[in-house]
């Protein structure tokens, strides 16, 4: 090996025997000591290339090139801390001039190496032999050694050995000749930079020790497989205004960053440490060091790029002007494995008076990371911390499918569907069903098939819609609850159902067009094919407001778990929906197989109209709640309705007809019946007029819930708050009022177009137990996540979307900021869903979302008082540890 080297060395002298006095110097050093903590430093040795030429790793192999050496000197007054770092532009691979795999750095960026050291005695020198060859594409330098000297001064406050040295020299000022000798000495070493603070830093600061100087630091959560890095920012103060600003990454394995000198043009997204603040100075260019990087070609960017594996390190020296309190910046970067995550700007903040760091959109409160929309509760003597691991387990909570089978999720789901059947919006479904098969037109055979072919397209659409969840990452959970309270959509749903109300009563007829009719006998099914599913998605849309919040945890769920749980629970949900939806798309064909039933059945659809009308104000009620028109009030809905159900009636009795009645027609005893029936409904309907003179509020009539506006939306009657409760709107008005009077709080989380919400307040909140316990024993918060309203400009914020780590979204909208709070501190997406807290945030007891059964929601509302009090009294521990 020693002959290879001496055979290299050779041939480097002839490549340069005919360049005569030609000098040639491709390679400019300099050093720096950094400053760390407890008396540690790194001393760095920085290479900077000219364009073209490469040095060599300390751990090229023998066989190639000579590589970079580093030997330092062994003395008493200081110990080295590990190994010699490096960190450049490094490309690995077989090179041509050697034929053999070597470790090069190249030109376009500085190269450093490193040694962390502990020092025992300040001012003394330290020297290192550097040995190293650089090369370029035709030529080698011989190998060449360079000598450098550190001196590391004292800190703040401690006195450095020239300081002593000055402080002995003889009153007339000589200086015998040794002592100039090594004066002299220390000047011709090789360059030395000396961090020593300026003079007048020193002057002002000369009673601050080592131990005043700060250090802080703050680390994001855990790494997931859909967030791969995990940043950790770092500050160490060095002199008075000097600070060293560290961010380093742990990334997942398989995963790689890109590094800072790669051309943004290529495609990839390099990595960048941004620190920016007014008044701030940068001392020097941002440092880049990694355990493991490399130079590869990547056949997607079709160029080499570099990339980092792990132990990925960015620093910045920086200079501030006095008393400045904080600092602040930005890290981009973009993570790749098989695929890309899309590329981030993560915001940093340092305190540089409080000594604080947070890092992300998320602030440090304790040792638990809470966002800032949550996080600005409380007042007087309570401060805001949610907790959501429940104090006592006296009731049963909301079902969980965290860490549930997917059989087990499926069943759930298939619950979750039967339950959805009772809701009010799937009732407007049935007619329309009724009413589009009733015009198919086919023999009892094709009836019943077209029934399966439309069960089949519904459990077929609820599938579908999990299937995003699995090709793109930052699809919102909240998805669902965004369709059923979008207002256009709810016109449309309004115009649609009164369009239909129109076929229903004869006075047009809804057909496909005459090119699919009239074509082949296979274009003819297929377009009977299109028509069915447009209905089957019909029906997935219109049922959103109720099948929503039954899906919500299931979307949550995909953040944490993966797609998988929400494919199964949407699969046992459609299967569920589409079983007594394919008996109602039957039914037609059966009436119509029925013996003289062209008449009485065109009685029905009349009938159904009706229906149709009065359902179609359920969906423009929606849009005026979200959208605060405040024109559809529960007076001008119920007289809407009324007036549906008279008319149902005086058709049924033969007083009025439509075009496609008979002249003769004459109504049988069952259409009085019904319309008895309906004029029964109406008076129902009267008592809705009817006022609680106590509550000063109507009574509510729990066969509407859901279907009718809330009774406080009223012209006559106003009430904010359901069943005349007192109630806050906003979250630290709540907090505030509970901590001042030493009360626990409901959170109710709840929607305008919440039906399930609507029942809940009408059919439970009203009984006067529930009604006294939420008006006597607790501050009642109710948080619409479907409030459209814009938040104030200054309370604006990007966010991590918890569905989907590593994207981010805007909250600019007062539900986007409730919805916000309740998966982020719950990890819910439901409405309603009911948590009972202390007033600094701690969950008392399991939370509930549906409960129409008073009793278990009133054992809830005991369990969580009960708990309450005995913290409060910091009695009754044996209670809260039995769960009893």
């Amino acid at each position: 090996m020693n002959f290879l080297r001496s055979y290299l060395l050779l041939l480097c002298l002839a490549l340069f025997a005919g360049l005569g006095a030609q000098i040639i110097n491709p390679v400019s050093w300099e050093t720096r000591v950094l400053p760390l903590t407890n008396g540690e430093y790194e001393l760095q040795v920085v290479a900077r290339m000219d364009e073209g030429w490469a040095i060599y790793s300390q751990y090229t192999e023998d066989g190639g090139p000579v590589p970079t050496t580093l030997a330092w000197s062994e003395d008493g007054h200081f110990e080295l801390l590990g190994k010699t770092t490096e960190a450049g532009h490094k490309k690995e691979g077989l090179d041509d001039m050697f034929g053999v795999d070597v470790i090069k750095f190249l030109s376009d960026e500085d190269v450093v190496f490193g040694q962390k050291i502990k020092v025992f005695k300040y001012g003394e020198p330290i020297n290192v032999v550097l040995e190293y060859m650089a090369c370029d594409d035709e030529q080698c330098l011989p190998p060449t050694e360079e000598y450098f000297t550190f001196k590391v001064d004292a800190p703040l406050g401690e006195t450095t050995k020239d300081e002593e040295a000055l402080e002995q020299v003889p009153p007339n000022g000589a200086v015998n000749d040794v002592q100039e000798e090594e004066v002299l000495a220390d000047k011709v070493a090789a360059p030395t930079q000396d961090l020593t603070p300026a003079t007048e830093e020193t002057t002002e600061n000369t009673d601050r020790t080592p131990t005043e100087l700060a250090n802080f630091s703050v680390t994001e959560p855990p790494a997931t497989e859909a967030d791969p890095v995990t940043w950790t920012l770092e500050a160490t103060q060095l002199t008075a205004t000097e600070w060293l600003i560290e961010a380093s990454a742990e990334i997942e394995p398989e995963w790689t960053l890109y590094g800072q000198a790669l051309d943004p043009d290529i495609g990839p997204v390099p990595t960048a440490f941004v620190i920016e603040e007014e008044g701030l100075s940068h001392l020097g260019e941002v440092a880049q060091d990694a355990e493991k990087r490399k130079i590869v070609f990547e056949d997607v960017w079709e160029a080499e790029v570099p990339k980092l594996y792990d132990g990925v390190i960015y620093s910045q020296r920086i200079k501030v002007e006095p008393n400045t309190e904080k600092v602040s910046g930005y890290i981009t970067y973009m993570a790749c494995k098989e695929v890309c995550l899309p590329p981030e700007d993560l915001p940093f903040s340092l305190n540089l008076t409080d000594k604080i760091a947070s890092i992300g959109y998320e602030e440090e409160a304790g040792n638990i990371a809470i966002p800032p929309v949550v996080a600005q509760g409380g007042s007087g003597e309570c401060s805001l911390d949610f907790n959501n691991e429940p104090v006592a387990n006296c009731n049963e909570g909301a079902a969980e499918t965290k860490g549930k089978s997917l059989f087990t999720i499926f069943g759930l789901g298939f619950l979750g569907g039967l339950f959805a059947l009772i809701m009010p919006c799937i009732f407007p479904m049935i007619p329309l069903t009724v009413n589009f098969f009733n015009k198919g037109g086919k023999d009892r055979k094709g009836g019943v098939k077209s029934a399966g072919l439309y069960g089949l397209f519904i459990f077929g659409i609820y599938v579908l819609l999990s299937v995003p969840f699995h090709l793109v990452e930052g699809v919102s959970a909240n998805i669902l609850n965004d369709v059923a309270s979008n207002v256009p959509l709810n016109i449309f749903f309004f115009a649609v159902f009164m369009f239909f109300a129109g076929s229903f009563f004869g006075y047009y007829e809804l057909t496909l067009p005459s090119s699919w009719t009239n074509s082949s006998a296979s274009k003819e099914n297929s377009g009977g094919i299109v028509g069915i599913f447009f209905m089957a998605l019909t029906l997935a849309l219109v049922s959103f407001s109720c099948t929503g919040p039954i899906l919500g945890s299931l979307l949550v769920g995909t953040a944490s778990e993966g797609a998988m749980p929400l494919t199964a629970g949407m699969a046992g949900f459609g299967l569920a929906l589409a079983l007594p939806f394919t008996l109602f798309a039957a039914f037609p064909q059966m009436l119509q197989a029925m013996p003289s039933s062209g008449g009485w059945l065109n009685s029905v659809k009349v009938v159904l109209g009706f229906l149709e009308v009065a359902l179609a104000f359920k969906f423009l009620s929606t849009a005026d709640l979200v959208g605060e028109w405040d024109f559809l009030k529960i007076e001008l809905f119920y007289a809407i309705w009324i007036l549906c159900f008279l008319g149902i009636a005086i058709y049924l009795f033969g007083l009025i007809s439509f075009p496609h009645d008979s002249k003769n027609r004459k109504p049988g005893p069952l259409a009085f019946i019904f319309g008895a029936a309906a004029i029964a409904f109406a008076g129902y309907l009267v008592t809705g007029y009817n006022v609680n003179e106590e509550l000063d509020t109507y009574h509510p009539l729990s066969l509407m819930s859901g279907l009718a506006p809330p009774v406080g939306h009223s012209f006559l009657y106003p009430n904010d708050c359901p069943q005349g409760i007192p109630c806050f709107k906003d979250l630290d008005e709540g907090l505030a009022y509970a901590c001042e009077n030493d009360k626990p709080v409901m959170l109710d989380f709840t929607g305008w177009s919440c039906t399930n919400c609507r029942d809940m307040e009408e059919n439970v909140w009203s009984k006067d137990d529930i009604r006294n316990r939420l008006t006597e024993d607790f501050v009642l918060i109710s948080l619409y996540v479907d409030d459209r309203s814009e938040l104030p400009e200054e309370e604006h914020q990007v966010v991590d979307r918890l569905d989907s780590p590593g994207k981010k979204m805007t909250i600019n909208k007062v539900g986007k900021k409730w919805h916000y709070l309740e998966q982020s501190v719950y990890q819910k997406s439901t409405q309603p869903y009911y948590v009972l807290i202390s007033p600094d945030g701690q969950t008392l007891n399991p939370p509930v979302s549906y409960t129409p059964d008073v009793g278990e929601y009133a054992q809830f509302l005991e369990c969580g008082l009960s708990t309450y009090r005995a913290l409060s009294s910091k009695e009754g521990v044996s209670v809260l540890e039995s769960g009893k």
